[in-house]
């Protein structure tokens, strides 16, 4: 169970961090300019740095859940 906690946990985090790197990297925005869909292919999907962040997003959500302390069970 910790594991699927820990990839939700992970996965959330990813995504957060993923929306804010995309606002930071392709602000500003001007008003009546539009985004490519390229723009934003090149900084996520076919950069290495961005799988590489997944999967370590992954372990590290992981490694949080596995550190909560767990009720004994009497």
């Amino acid at each position: 169970m910790w594991i699927l906690k820990g990839t939700l946990l992970g996965t959330g985090l990813f995504l957060v961090g993923t929306v804010l790197f995309l606002i930071g990297t392709l602000a500003p925005f001007k008003a009546n300019r539009a985004i490519g869909l390229s723009a934003i292919t090149g900084v996520t999907i076919h950069n290495p740095l961005f799988w590489i962040t997944f999967v370590a997003s992954l372990v590290i959500g992981c490694a949080i859940v596995r550190s909560w302390p767990v009720a004994a069970k009497v």
